[in-house]
């Protein structure tokens, strides 16, 4: 995975050249990432489901995150990243079940690592509630979702814990069903200028 070939580029999103992945986070260069949320409508009501980072991955291990994301490869164009649908949730969507909504610039920092990324975030969006997961345990340990009105006053600091519900596969590989009042500190932090693009469309589009 580290030796994988991506496009850098400068910071206004024109490209400079490609490196390893491994090289781009050693040194901070900008290149490009799939983002994709799944929203749900059930009853009237939109849900905004978030994945269980495993255990065992060496970045954010056992946080809650977008719920699809990954590095676009050099040979890639954005609308392919849903290969990580795919892949780590097992869901058979296409490319036209996908509406991108933004290219946010996004920076996270931490010892050894400055990720700098241009993020293609897209929704995908169905009436009733996605039940098909097929989970890459690997990758992922399990699913949750939230209401999406609860999701916003969440991430606005408005409501101090998020609720959630899903389920996750133990380590037997057994799946149960679980729910919890989520703290900050139980997701990954992406940096201000995302969160605040994100609940901005997301409040025009859907509340």
């Amino acid at each position: 995975m580290e030796t994988e070939i991506l496009k850098t580029f400068d910071e206004n999103h024109k490209q400079t050249g490609v490196a390893t992945r491994a090289e781009i986070h050693a040194n901070g260069l900008w290149h490009e990432t799939f983002h994709c949320w799944l929203i749900s409508q059930v009853n009237g009501e939109y849900y905004l489901y978030f994945q269980l980072r495993s255990a065992d991955k060496k970045d954010y291990p056992s946080l809650f995150d977008i719920t699809a994301a990954g590095h676009l490869l050099a040979t890639e164009s954005p609308e392919d990243g849903i290969r990580e649908l795919r892949e780590e949730l097992g869901l058979s969507l296409l490319k036209e079940d996908l509406e991108k909504i933004a290219v946010i610039p996004c920076i996270i920092e931490k010892p050894l690592m400055i990720d700098r990324e241009f993020a293609h975030v897209f929704l995908a969006i169905q009436k009733g509630a996605f039940t098909d997961f097929h989970l890459q345990v690997e990758e992922v340990a399990g699913i949750v979702c939230s209401k999406l009105m609860d999701v916003v006053q969440f991430i606005e600091g408005d409501l101090p814990l998020l609720p959630l519900t899903g389920f996750k596969i133990l380590e037997n590989g057994e799946k149960v069903n679980f729910t919890l009042d989520a703290k900050p500190s139980d997701f990954v932090r992406y940096n201000n200028k995302y969160m605040t693009l994100l609940t901005t469309i997301l409040k025009k589009r859907f509340l």
